[in-house]
């Protein structure tokens, strides 16, 4: 077993979470153009997930931080994390982040190319490369 505890600075902590708010946001926003209503579902769906089912597994009362962060230290860890920080932040959730970064990128990304195909509008492309960029910088994190 090893005793290294998780150590979460206050700027990655914050930084890391207003970053995963704002890729919530951008994915929420792509699906809402798309159609108001799925919109409205996914966002409920999402922030089910993330806010409430992943942070609540990732803070279980466990003592492996050093000072609490109640669950929002490992989501940033998860998604923006590094090196011990990374795996210890997935832990053994590695199919439930999975399925966020489906969440978060694929359906996202499916609804703004059906909505840019409808009519095509620079806000959607610039709003495709947010979504991508965002995505492509979380996926980093893991090389």
């Amino acid at each position: 077993m090893n005793d290294q505890k998780l150590t979460f600075t206050f700027r990655f902590l914050l930084l890391g979470n207003l970053a995963l708010a704002l890729w919530v946001f951008i994915a929420f926003l792509s699906i809402f153009i798309y159609s108001a209503v799925y919109g409205w579902i996914y966002l409920f769906v999402v922030v089910t997930i993330v806010y409430l089912i992943m942070r609540r597994l990732g803070c279980s009362s466990c003592y492996r931080c050093k000072s609490c962060t109640s669950g929002f230290g490992r989501l940033a860890g998860a998604f923006f994390g590094k090196g011990y920080t990374k795996k210890e932040s997935v832990g053994n959730r590695l199919s439930l982040v999975i399925l966020v970064y489906m969440l978060l990128t694929f359906f996202p990304t499916v609804c703004l190319i059906l909505a840019i195909s409808n009519a095509f509008f620079p806000f959607r492309f610039m709003h495709l490369i947010a979504l991508w960029a965002v995505t492509t910088y979380s996926i980093g994190t893991w090389f």
